[in-house]
């Protein structure tokens, strides 16, 4: 199942619309931001004339009962209702895609369900409809977790260890010659001080819990944004012909140039831990692009997605049967399989094109993508993002998907959607179970 929705930029009338018809596209418009001041006037008076009319037009702006109304109807032929309201309107005039945003995802739905929402004592059927999942073990309360937030660890180079999310802002440590400081919740930075040099290699480390994620500015002006269960191991001061950290999970780089370098003086270097610690890990060499490397444990592959710019992909000398690299160029990914049993390949490194580099990286952009993603591969994001367990006690559903939602809502919003495209779920003691 491959789910997609498109919306209609249209002119509206009530030529040979039947109000209930136009009610609906007139909320459409509302929800769209296109509504003109007469067609407001007109339903305004409507939404007045009755306190149910005014829960209606409630309901449809709320996304987490737009769902509810979305599983109840589904034993209705609302994709036939919208066929005939769509038929009265004015001739469509283009087509807007609707996939980047969860609110947006809820809003190309909303077609179908507006009308249904305001003539549902016209279509609902004699009878109660069943419900779609009978004998549920849980509510949607059952499901309310919070996403996950700006919470992650610093560790100094004496050990000592530094709880961000409870830090105020300002100073929260002093490491050489940098004032390591937090600028903002979710943001730290290194700040060079006067003072006695120091020759002293420091060494920091920030990770981030599941469930947490953060971002940090190096001593030499680069950025790093880490993903939930993450963490970089880096020297509070660069010093020598490279500028190199190690990290593990899921990191975006916006490498910072240093003034009057050229060429490949002081490269930055980036080593990719071994997601399983007995895998193959990576070597990423750039002075100055946009790239984003995941290697969680749960995955098969350690990729490096490079934005701009050009970087080289290599995996330690030492792994059998491979000494070899490849160079990549914006909007391409270097894929590493992680060997099984032991087993390697002579060629670990695959290069592909990416096609939405926009979809690559929707988690440093705050959204969760579904695009033609399977269940397990949802599930996994889901378990680090809302620090969750997932298993599958029977047959994985066989489903793809398509669409984003964004990493701000609560856990609820996204089963309920993934729920209406056909999953099932049950929850028990913060175990998510995925039913056939």
């Amino acid at each position: 199942m491959y789910i997609s929705y498109c919306i209609m930029d249209t002119e509206l009338n009530t030529s040979g619309m039947e109000e209930v018809e136009y009610l609906a596209a007139l909320l459409l418009k509302q929800l769209r931001h296109e509504i003109t001041e007469a067609e407001l006037q007109y339903l305004e008076n409507w939404k007045a004339s009755h306190p149910s009319h005014a829960l209606v037009s409630e309901q449809v702006n709320d996304s987490e009962q737009l769902l509810n109304d979305l599983l109840a109807m589904k034993q209705v032929d609302m994709e036939g209702r919208w066929q005939q309201i769509s038929a009265q309107i004015n001739p469509v005039k283009k087509l807007v895609p609707l996939y980047r945003r969860w609110y947006s995802y809820a809003a190309a739905a909303l077609v179908l369900i507006i009308a249904g929402a305001i003539s549902w004592p016209y279509l609902a059927p004699k009878k109660s409809p069943k419900p779609v999942i009978e004998n549920k073990e849980y509510t949607s309360a059952d499901f309310n977790i919070p996403p996950g937030g700006s919470r992650a660890m610093l560790t100094l180079s004496n050990g000592s260890v530094i709880n961000l999310e409870n830090a105020a802002n300002g100073a929260v440590a002093k490491e050489g010659n940098e004032n390591v400081v937090k600028l903002k919740d979710g943001e730290l930075k290194y700040e060079y001080s006067t003072g006695a040099a120091t020759s002293a290699e420091m060494v920091n480390t920030l990770s981030t819990p599941r469930g947490g994620q953060y971002s940090l500015v190096l001593p030499d002006g680069s950025k790093a944004w880490l993903n939930a269960a993450s963490s970089i191991k880096y020297p509070t001061h660069f010093s020598g012909k490279e500028r190199r950290v190690a990290i593990t999970g899921e990191v975006y780089f916006e490498v910072a140039k240093l003034p009057g370098t050229e060429g490949r003086q002081e490269p930055f270097i980036v080593d990719v831990l071994p997601p399983t610690g007995q895998g193959v890990g990576a070597e990423v060499e750039v002075l100055g692009t946009q790239f984003n490397i995941m290697a969680y444990n749960d995955e098969r592959a350690i990729t490096t997605t490079l934005v701009n710019g050009k970087v080289k992909v290599s995996v330690p000398a030492s792994t059998p049967g491979n000494n070899s690299f490849k160079l990549l160029t914006a909007g391409q990914q270097a894929q590493i399989l992680q060997p099984i049993k032991g087993v390697v390949t002579s060629d670990l490194i695959k290069v592909v094109k990416v096609e939405d580099l926009d979809d690559a990286l929707a988690w440093k952009n705050g959204f969760i993508s579904l695009n033609n993603s399977g269940i397990k591969d949802i599930m996994r994001t889901l378990s680090r993002w809302y620090n969750i367990e997932v298993n599958y006690p029977g047959k994985v559903p066989d489903y793809k998907f398509s669409g984003s939602i964004s990493r701000s809502e609560n856990l609820s919003t996204v089963i309920k959607t993934l729920e209406y495209n056909g999953v099932h779920f049950k929850l028990q003691n913060n175990v998510i179970s995925v039913l056939p």
